[in-house]
């Protein structure tokens, strides 16, 4: 292994976070808290297990899979003249080399655990995961995976090399724009053959507003002399737009020189030096400060239950004439608690109605959306012929389509965090809630799958179609007049006979071209309706399996966070009660054990505040 191989190491605040977990699960233990000890123990496990994603994005073969395997030191993902990534490619730590292939899930199957998975060798990777090998994903392929042993990997980094088959124009690349608020980081891939194009531009714009980190790449800097002047113009863009992100130029030939000689000057110079700090210093710190201040959070709340199952006690310690007032205060707690436990409780109707209502506004607003868009490609399809605008049209419909799903899961989301919040009121708990792993699947598989007809074939009537036309026209028309000269007096072959026939021809072409335009834009009309279709009716059972999966997890978390509030109220009474019989030597000796067991679980609490930082501090007041 090369010594210029970069290594990320763990940020402080999480070794903190992680040390102090483990305190509050012996705590909890002391305490007889099983509830607490299991709450604080996936704590544990999602500090051991960080993942921090990096989406890896670009137009068709602008590099991405090239810049992955040159920051890996490793030919993880397939690159090749004409191969293309088709599905995304999920690169992370393990401590052997190892690629496994996900599945999309069959029919009626609910949630991310009904994907089938297959372990594949590593070589056979573009069979699965290029456009070359897996034709418009004819395998069902949902993403593949691919660990390897690599320092930058071990703190929980994983890079995520997105399809660029269509470009970031395109359904992949709008649906990419879909999953930005869960990444952390968002590496925009572009070469140095030319500057950033309009639908470069337009996904930055999502990514800036959706990302925390957003990092502009000008890839293969050793093929284009004017690789400079590229990356000026591309920092110009950006600047021009008000866009504070910055724009790396990097060689993926020198970094791989660079790593084979152990050369440090000529890997700063491949740019790689430079991109892995940021990903080091920005990405990694920033998603490891988030980890540090959740589990802070949950500290703060294991605190909060274990320091109230004293306080009541102490009050009556202090001042036994209080202690009518205290138990039939912890009464009325435990009175209003176990009301939160009943399935009659008001949060749970606030969250079965919010889901209900959530549900039918996010299918309203689907329908809508793609029923603007439907109606405005009819008017577009009126007002032209297919034949002209059919090229520029497919693209036109797949992007705007794929644009008003996005909207309409981000508006989703949106729902989501709202209705969490609604029903934690119930339960006077301010904590902020995480929501991101509770949608697994955001439908850029169905889009991936649907596409408008590109078999369609729009034809003009040729000149001999005309010609044919015109003859069946004058034909029939020169022996109409030339009967009704007849039966006149006048000759057949008359002059007026002959103008007529003429007009009567023209008429004849002029209406065969009007039928065929019509039919074409039936045509096109009907495929419209078939790709709606298409990608309406998963995406809306999509929509519906996601609102129902959030609905089930955010019942059982707060059914638990009802069940500890239980337990602590039951362990605040009866030792409350247990003090009311204390003679005056009983407490004071209780007294002092109490005071002491209290300046402990302070003392757990000050350091939660202190790794968690201010959000953390005005979260333990609550």
């Amino acid at each position: 292994m090369s010594d210029i191989e970069e290594r990320a190491e763990p940020s402080d605040p999480v070794a903190r976070a992680a040390s102090l977990v483990d305190l509050g699960i012996q705590a909890a233990n002391a305490y007889g808290r099983e509830d607490l000890v299991h709450r604080l123990r996936s704590t544990r496990e999602r500090l051991d297990a960080p993942d921090v994603r990096v989406l890896v994005v670009g137009e068709f073969k602008q590099g991405k899979s090239t810049l992955i395997n040159a920051l890996l030191n490793s030919p993880v993902c397939p690159v090749d003249d004409d191969v293309a990534t088709s599905v995304p490619t999920i690169v992370r730590h393990g401590a052997d080399v190892e690629a496994v292939v996900y599945y999309e899930p069959v029919d009626g199957a609910d949630g991310a655990d009904s994907l089938r998975s297959e372990v594949v060798p590593v070589t056979r990777l573009a069979d699965y995961a290029s456009e070359v090998g897996n034709p418009s994903n004819e395998r069902g392929v949902a993403y593949v995976e691919i660990r390897i042993p690599r320092q930058l990997l071990e703190t929980g980094l994983s890079l995520v090399d997105t399809p660029g088959v269509a470009g970031l124009g395109s359904a992949h690349g709008r649906m990419t724009a879909a999953v930005l608020p869960s990444a952390d980081a968002v590496i925009l891939v572009s070469d140095a053959s030319q500057e950033y194009t309009e639908p470069e531009l337009s996904f930055l714009a999502q990514a800036a507003e959706l990302c925390p980190t957003v990092v502009c790449v000008v890839s293969k800097i050793d093929l284009y002399p004017e690789w400079r002047k590229i990356t000026e113009l591309d920092a110009r863009h950006l600047e021009d737009r008000g866009y504070d992100v910055p724009v790396l130029p990097l060689s993926a030939a020198l970094r791989r020189v660079a790593v084979e000689g152990n050369d440090a000057e000529l890997n700063a110079e491949s740019g790689f030096s430079a991109l892995v700090s940021m990903l080091r210093d920005q990405v990694l710190t920033r998603a490891h400060d988030l980890a540090a201040g959740r589990a802070a959070t949950d500290i703060l709340f294991v605190a909060s239950q274990l320091e109230g199952q004293f306080a009541g006690e102490r009050e009556i310690l202090t001042d036994p004439e209080t202690s009518t007032r205290v138990v039939d205060r912890l009464e009325q707690t435990k009175k209003n608690v176990e009301e939160l436990r009943s399935k009659a409780a008001r949060w749970q109707t606030t969250l079965a109605d919010g889901a209900a209502d959530l549900n039918a506004d996010t299918e309203h607003d689907l329908r809508a959306r793609i029923r603007t868009v439907q109606k405005t490609a009819e008017d577009m399809i009126d007002d032209g012929d297919p034949v002209d605008m059919w090229a520029e049209f497919e693209p036109w419909i797949e992007q705007a389509v794929a644009t008003e799903v996005t909207a309409t899961y981000r508006k989703m989301y949106e729902g989501i965090e709202a209705l969490a919040t609604q029903v934690a009121e119930h339960f006077g708990d301010e904590e902020e809630l995480v929501l991101a792993d509770l949608l697994a699947n955001q439908g850029q598989e169905y889009l991936a799958g649907a596409a408008v007809r590109d078999d369609l074939e729009f034809k003009r009537q040729g000149a001999l179609g005309q010609t044919f036309s015109a003859l069946r026209g004058s034909y029939g028309g020169f022996l109409m007049f030339s009967m009704a000269s007849q039966m006149v007096g006048l000759a057949a072959l008359n002059p007026a006979v002959g103008v007529l026939t003429l007009l009567v021809g023209r008429k004849s072409v002029r209406e065969e071209k009007d039928r065929q335009l019509a039919q074409r834009r039936v045509q096109a009309k009907q495929a419209v309706r078939t790709y709606i279709d298409d990608v309406n009716f998963p995406i809306s059972k999509d929509v519906r399996d996601t609102l129902r999966r959030v609905q089930r997890r955010l019942r059982d978390s707060f059914q638990a966070r009802a069940e500890e509030l239980q337990r602590s109220t039951n362990d605040a009474l009866t030792a409350a009660q247990a003090a009311a019989q204390q003679d005056a030597s009983g407490r004071q000796a209780r007294l002092r054990d109490v005071d002491a067991e209290l300046e402990r679980i302070r003392w757990l609490r000050q350091q939660a505040e202190d790794v968690g930082g201010p959000a953390a501090s005005g979260r333990s007041g609550s």
